[in-house]
């Protein structure tokens, strides 16, 4: 299996809020938004791996600024770290106010997925090139959180009730 590069998976996906993509306020919901970003994210996994994926972890999210009704939502997601079965994607978001152009960030976030075979046992991914400075910079910033994600999850573990 060839390494690939991130370029490769690199996926855009521009959404129009619109009323039922919104709350009682005329904002985009929360929801609305984590949907989009995990489909933006399963893309990006789907395309580097060729294999059936799933989720396995979505890594904190905050809501920088508010998405309204009638805005551009831009999503841009890439591949910034695998390791045998597993790939990290971050998905960056934007706004675009529709009438003025005005863009604001609104959150960046850090998906894991899981690349799974017919059973749904963890098969293998291509690995990632490192093609400049940046790639292996997010690469070793990717090692770092999958890291703590594998020592978050063992505390999860640990806390899952005995069955009776």
């Amino acid at each position: 299996m060839e390494n690939k590069s991130w370029k490769e998976s690199f996926t855009e996906l521009q959404r129009l809020v619109l009323p039922p993509d919104t709350n009682i306020f005329n904002d985009l919901y929360g929801g609305r938004l984590v949907e989009w970003i995990d489909n933006v994210a399963a893309i990006v996994a789907a395309k580097h791996s060729r294999r059936r994926t799933v989720t396995g972890s979505i890594d904190s999210l905050f809501f920088l600024s508010p998405v309204h009704m009638g805005d551009i939502v831009h999503l841009t997601g890439r591949i910034n770290y695998v390791t045998r079965t597993t790939m990290e994607i971050e998905v960056n978001v934007h706004s675009e106010e529709g009438l003025t152009g005005t863009k604001n960030f609104t959150t960046t976030c850090f998906l894991t997925y899981v690349a799974i075979n017919q059973d749904g046992r963890p098969t293998e991914v291509p690995g990632l090139k490192m093609e400049s400075e940046d790639d292996k910079e997010r690469f070793a910033q990717g090692e770092k959180r999958s890291h703590v994600r594998r020592q978050n999850l063992e505390e999860v573990r640990k806390r899952i009730p005995k069955p009776m």
